[in-house]
């Protein structure tokens, strides 16, 4: 019996040890590997393609839901055509195209990773709209 005892100990403890160490080396790896995905290094210029990526495949995907021939109409969509605003501090932008204003919520910084908006919405002026001069502002009667 005592033999039994010292063979598992000699035979097996050691076993045990190194499946120990062998788990913690990957558990660690595993950590490093999300560290880095979660937190990637871009530089200035992946961050502006990411971002314009995001704003670009956005549009496209939104407006082919509202216009008759997507396809034609958004062949030649580019980032330059789009005039983009972001509230400080935050993930939500507001684009203008044409005639279409959006407000796009990412779940994620747009600049950081490739991404599409979490929460979408999409108004049309209508033609001969002015803005600036307070389309429902009531008037004066004298």
């Amino acid at each position: 019996m005592k033999r039994v005892w010292i063979f598992c100990i000699v035979v097996l403890f050691p076993v045990t040890f190194i499946h120990s160490q062998q788990s913690t080396g990957l558990a660690e790896e595993f950590t490093k590997l999300e560290d880095y995905l979660r937190n990637p290094k871009l530089t200035e210029e992946q961050k502006k393609k990411n971002f314009e990526t995001n704003m670009v495949s956005s549009v496209r995907s939104t407006l082919s839901k509202k216009l008759s021939n997507p396809k034609k109409d958004l062949k030649d969509l580019k980032f330059q055509d789009l005039q983009t605003e972001r509230p400080e501090g935050t993930n939500t932008f507001f684009v203008k195209y044409k005639n279409f204003y959006f407000q796009y919520q990412f779940p994620v910084d747009p600049e950081t990773y490739v991404t599409s908006p979490s929460e979408e919405i999409v108004l049309e002026k209508p033609d001969g709209l002015d803005l600036g001069a307070g389309a429902h502002k009531e008037e004066k009667k004298n």
